[in-house]
């Protein structure tokens, strides 16, 4: 047996009091006159003896009373069989960015370091892990009280977040021994699987320490994109940023700032209600650079990991173009060949080079009667690749075999050759390829748009996903776009001669000269750290050895260079650690830049408060894992987990009871 508070074991002391009373009534006397004691004489023994057995009867429920108060204000308890000690201690301690918010005491990592500190002072063990989400494999390793209480104290926020079931895992491929775990943290929901606590182990036990934040505020960064490639022609450029709210309450006059290459270059304040996302456009202007390293940036506290987003753009300085015919087009050939930062090229149906094709960003299948399985096979992996094709039909195809190549790129299918002229009467001005082309979204009545003299009917299909570009007055569609894979399809219905009247209008420039911007894949804007996502290599020096590094200021990794389809990768391993922009190099050799930023996984703080985890606990019936309240201390909590029976409440029956007896047996005595 224990006792929780033990010092008030030294008032049984006072069990001397009613024993010296006791005595000192034996010791007196009182003197009654009879006329005769005759009588007396005869009951003097008998009464004598019953006197002295009920003053030793009531003494002896005096001393029960005294010592039944005494023992229950010092709280007797049996501590449980299945409770004690295992030789086996871990202290989990959530170093997670969520762990930066406030809590009452302050920030909340500094909360569970305390804990954890004061965890070591109430054990006698010397045999202790410290586990933090960063799994290192020094924390695999045993350390006494000192050496514990020094890690908990050089513990930092880690990008890494791990889940319940990591946690477990984690302890048990250390031990297979009975053990006692300690996990300290915020619970928050997004992370913690409360079912993975179901276990049917009880030989080990599991204290959750829930520690609570103060406020559920923040509002972060989630994604960017560009909504067109970026060109070196100083047009202007739209990054869009989406934006989170991720509180309870409405947050106003936020301010999103953006800098390029370290130059601010615009700011936007925007407002948000709770839970509300939004979608921010940010403009800037980019001229004769070849590589764009930007920040997008609010101001936000306590939580700041999510307040930043860095991304990358490498600006291609060429687009190669190839046009594939019998007959090259002199009209497309004029207008790529007259652009500087247009590669163009032509090569005959009858002689083609496919790995001169495969560098191509866009490849222009124009007035082609006849397409080889090779040749349907390499356009369809060169689009699922990112490669962007053009198809122009002649004036007379065989549809059924035009069809085989249109059903491979998942396109809308032809149907029938129409031979009637045509305006067109519609066109899609929300299509990418209009970026920065008209002023308006809206076309004047009295534009003259151009005719087509025939054209193919396209079959209808509800798993195609298609966006028109322009439309016949007929309702007929001359131009579409397809998205396949990482890859675009844009096809014609109509051929392009050069008697017709679309060679010959400005939309044929504006059109084919952005579709040659637009088969610019664009490169990932950033990485997410700790994802394991591959980094595609679009460039590297052959007369180099295949030794390619990723650095920033504090940091140089060499990565793992890969080959997959062609196609050449690198990976990090899941070493980079701090959100920033990175170097790509070949040896010494600059190749590119990239970014990385943290997950915004955590960037939701809800979590589960310790009442949600009481009521799962009794709930599913776990025995071998208990909660600390947060009304008491370490210590406290740690006596209250340690006991099994408590006796106490018996304690003050009994006092109650000897009190009774006392009171019956003066009573007696008195009649």
């Amino acid at each position: 047996m224990r006792y929780q508070n033990p010092q008030f074991l030294y008032f049984l002391f006072a069990i001397a009091v009613p024993i010296i009373i006791h005595l000192f009534n034996l010791r007196k006397h009182k003197t009654v006159y009879f006329s005769s004691i005759l009588f007396l004489k005869e009951v003097k023994s008998e009464k004598r003896k019953k006197n002295k057995l009920k003053q030793l009867l009531i003494l002896f429920s005096r001393i029960l009373t005294i010592s039944a108060i005494v023992f229950a204000f010092a709280k007797p308890f049996i501590p449980s069989k299945e409770n004690q000690e295992s030789s086996n201690l871990f202290i989990y301690i959530d170093n997670s960015f969520s762990m930066d918010n406030i809590s009452k005491k302050g920030r909340l990592l500094d909360v569970a370091k305390e804990k954890g500190i004061e965890i070591l002072e109430n054990f006698n063990h010397q045999n202790i892990r410290i586990i933090t989400n960063n799994f290192n494999s020094t924390e695999n390793l045993i350390k006494n009280k000192k050496e514990s209480k020094d890690y908990i104290l050089n513990i930092k926020s880690s990008s890494k977040n791990r889940k319940t079931s990591d946690i477990l895992q984690k302890v048990e491929s250390i031990t297979s021994d009975p053990y006692t775990l300690f996990i300290i943290s915020d619970f928050q929901k997004i992370s913690c699987n409360l079912n993975d606590l179901i276990d049917n182990d009880s030989t080990s036990k599991r204290i959750l320490i829930p520690i609570s934040k103060q406020t559920n505020n923040n509002i972060s960064i989630d994604t960017c994109y560009l909504k067109s490639p970026i060109n070196n022609s100083g047009n202007s450029n739209i990054i869009c940023a989406r934006i989170k709210n991720n509180s309870t309450k409405n947050e106003e006059d936020i301010s999103i700032n953006l800098k390029i290459n370290d130059k601010h270059k615009t700011q936007q304040i925007t407002s948000l209600f709770s839970n509300e996302k939004k979608e921010i456009e940010l403009s800037f202007t980019s001229k004769d650079e070849s590589h764009l390293n930007g920040v997008i940036s609010i101001e936000d506290h306590p939580i700041t990991f999510d307040d930043k987003l860095y991304f990358s753009i490498n600006v291609s300085s060429e687009i190669k173009v190839c046009q594939i015919s019998d007959l090259e087009n002199s009209n497309i050939k004029k207008l790529y060949e007259n652009e500087d930062n247009i590669v163009y090229t032509h090569q005959n149906i009858q002689q083609l080079d496919y790995n001169l094709l495969n560098a191509q960003n866009l490849i222009i299948l124009n007035n082609i009667l006849y397409f080889s399985s090779g040749l349907i096979d390499f356009l369809e992996t060169y689009v699922d690749n990112g490669g962007s094709i053009c198809i122009i039909p002649a004036k007379e195809v065989d549809i059924e075999h035009y069809n085989l190549l249109l059903q491979n790129l998942k396109t809308n299918l032809f149907k029938s050759h129409i031979n009637s002229q045509l305006n067109i009467s519609k066109i899609n001005l929300d299509h990418k390829i209009f970026n920065n082309v008209f002023s308006t979204k809206k076309l004047r009545k009295d534009i003259n748009l151009p005719s087509i003299n025939q054209h193919y009917s396209l079959q209808n299909s509800n798993r195609v996903i298609k966006e028109d570009i322009f439309t016949f007055e007929n309702g007929d569609k001359f131009l579409n776009s397809y998205n396949k894979q990482k890859g675009e399809i844009y096809l014609f219905t109509s051929s392009i001669s050069e008697d017709n009247s679309f060679t010959k209008h400005a939309l044929f420039v504006t059109t084919f000269y952005n579709m040659a911007l637009q088969s610019v894949s664009s490169d990932k804007l950033y990485y997410t750290i700790d994802k394991g996502d591959e980094i595609k290599l679009k460039t590297a020096n052959p007369n180099l050895e295949n030794i390619f590094h990723i650095k920033s200021e504090n940091t140089d990794i060499i990565a793992e260079h890969l080959i997959e389809k062609r196609n050449q990768y690198l990976s990090s391993h899941n070493l980079i650690e701090q959100a920033n922009h990175y170097q790509i190099t070949q040896e010494n050799e600059f190749l590119s830049y990239i970014s990385f930023n943290y997950s915004r996984k955590e960037s939701n703080t809800e979590q589960f408060n310790e009442r949600e985890l009481q009521n799962f606990i009794k709930l599913n019936n776990i025995q071998n894992t208990s909660i600390f309240l947060s009304d008491l201390n370490i210590s406290e909590n740690l006596n209250k987990l340690d006991k099994d029976k408590e006796y106490w409440k018996l304690f003050i029956l009994l006092s109650l009871i000897f009190i009774l007896i006392e009171i019956l047996l003066i009573k007696k005595i008195q009649s």
